[in-house]
């Protein structure tokens, strides 16, 4: 077995790695970026002919997509029918999976399952939404081994810092305040990314190409109930760690996912809960608050 993953920016400092196959002969990175270097990227694909590839790769920042939204569309929509469309015929490659999002399906109070029309509210979501579509379509069409999930916000150890899972850890490890728009009333599903692995692990090893699948909780939770959990569990009183400010705008309360289909077809549920993901999140991090602070724009803490 060959492991190749490849990353925009340089592999992280050891003190911030999960030092999950780093050690491993079969694993190597390469630091390619996939908008301007895509030759460099379809080379080394070429060279290492791989089975399986998951495809993570995209500009994630949903509240931040209403600026420069061009740029998602080019890494989220334009590079990936580049890549695919240089994959086509190729004969060594068996299953591609697009790790797609839930915002897709725009806001609601209604479980959206996989025939739920599409309804993405932001420059980011619409570049997904495109995303999914064309490669279902060229999965039709021209027999493309895709396969898509579609997880919710992900947390769990080793996530960039501007996210509010690790922002708040780190604001109450180090004493600093976090600021809370409008009370933090949005509800959130919140997926440990331990367990979107075992579905991509699933889908990989046991279906045919071509399914879209939900992988989420079945309970969402606020904000506010997150950041107290947090607080709880740091030791820190809840109102010393956050500061309120008013809401930017309507709450963007996520839409809840059916994930019943990948339930029933292939046996995947979530197995880490969110009080178990939070405490081991915040045990990776408090031994490495120092090297946290270190990274570029990450204790920025974007809002």
């Amino acid at each position: 077995m060959r492991i190749v993953v490849v990353g925009r920016s340089p592999e992280r400092a050891p003190e911030l790695s999960l030092h999950r196959a780093i050690d491993d002969a079969r694993y190597e990175f390469h630091q390619i970026h996939l908008v301007s270097e895509t030759k460099r990227l379809l080379s080394l694909l070429d060279e290492c002919k791989p089975e399986v590839i998951v495809n993570l790769a995209a500009q994630g920042e949903e509240a931040s997509s209403w600026s420069q939204a061009w740029r998602y569309f080019e890494t989220n929509t334009v590079v990936l029918t580049k890549v695919v469309e240089a994959l086509l015929g190729a004969g060594w490659l068996l299953r591609w999976v697009q790790i797609g999002s839930a915002s897709v399906y725009g806001t609601g109070t209604v479980a959206s399952s996989e025939e739920a029309p599409l309804a993405a509210g932001t420059p980011y979501a619409v570049s997904k939404a495109a995303a999914d579509l064309y490669l279902q379509a060229v999965g039709q069409v021209k027999q493309f081994p895709a396969t898509i999930l579609r997880p919710p916000g992900l947390y769990g150890a080793g996530q960039h810092v501007f996210r509010v899972i690790p922002r708040a850890i780190l604001s109450a490890l180090l004493g600093k305040r976090l600021p809370l728009h409008g009370g933090g009333a949005a509800t959130k599903y919140y997926l440990h990314a331990e367990d979107l692995c075992r579905a991509i692990s699933c889908v990989a090893e046991s279906v045919s190409p071509g399914p879209v699948y939900n992988v989420g909780p079945t309970e969402g939770v606020t904000i506010r109930a997150v950041v107290e959990q947090i607080a709880q569990k740091a030791g820190v009183p809840f109102n010393d760690l956050v500061e309120s400010f008013p809401s930017r705008g309507k709450h963007e309360t996520q839409a809840s996912l059916d994930s019943e289909r990948i339930r029933r077809e292939l046996g995947w549920k979530p197995m880490v809960s969110l009080s178990q993901g939070l405490d081991e999140t915040i045990a990776w991090m408090r031994p490495r608050l120092e090297w946290l602070q270190q990274e570029p724009s990450e204790f920025a803490l974007r809002a």
